[in-house]
C-alpha cells in the first residue's frame, strides 16, 4: 500500500471535527505552498517570460 493509500485510509477513521481540523491543515498549507512557487517563479522571472510569451500569440 502506498504512503497515499495509507494517509486516505486514515482519513476515514477522522471524525467530523478532525476532517474540519485536517481540511482547514491542508488549506492553509497548500496555500503556503502556491504562495512560495509563485515566489519562485517570479524570482527566476519565469513569469514575466510567460506573460511575454503570451503577448505575442
Amino acid at each position: 500500500m502506498s504512503l497515499l493509500e495509507q494517509i486516505q485510509s486514515k482519513i476515514y477513521e477522522l471524525s467530523r471535527e478532525e476532517r474540519t481540523r485536517l481540511r482547514e491543515w491542508f488549506d492553509e498549507f497548500d496555500g503556503d505552498s502556491w504562495d512560495k512557487e509563485f515566489d519562485d517563479h517570479v524570482k527566476a522571472k519565469r513569469l514575466e517570460e510567460a506573460a511575454a510569451k503570451a503577448k505575442q500569440q
